[in-house]
């Protein structure tokens, strides 16, 4: 059965136990005593994981990094496709474990 609360015709969802009940209860920021203030609620605290600052600060790293060298890239290409590119394979080795050092391990 829908009830039709807001005068919408359509389901207006779980209602909460106060609206269920009928009775009208005053809110906790609310006021019972005239004259009194009310109290604001208290600011929401966020903190980030050390792996959530891990993740930003190697964001911050890759944002920082230079764009893509199209004439270079293009230069590798052609050599490539010549046979004439040569991987030297220590500085490989070397580009791999520096990786790691990035990641932080």
């Amino acid at each position: 059965m829908v009830r039709d609360i807001n005068g919408l015709g359509g389901f207006s969802g779980p209602q909460a136990k106060t609206e269920q009940s009928g009775k009208n209860t005053a809110k906790p920021t609310e006021s019972s005593t005239p004259g009194s203030e009310s109290v604001a609620p208290a600011a929401d605290d966020v903190q980030l994981s050390s792996e959530a600052k891990s993740l930003q600060s190697l964001a911050d790293k890759v944002n920082s990094l230079p764009e893509v060298n199209i004439e270079r890239a293009e230069k590798i290409k052609a050599m490539l496709e010549r046979g004439e590119y040569q991987v030297d394979d220590l500085v490989l080795a070397d580009k791999i474990l520096s990786s790691d050092a990035l990641f932080g391990k």
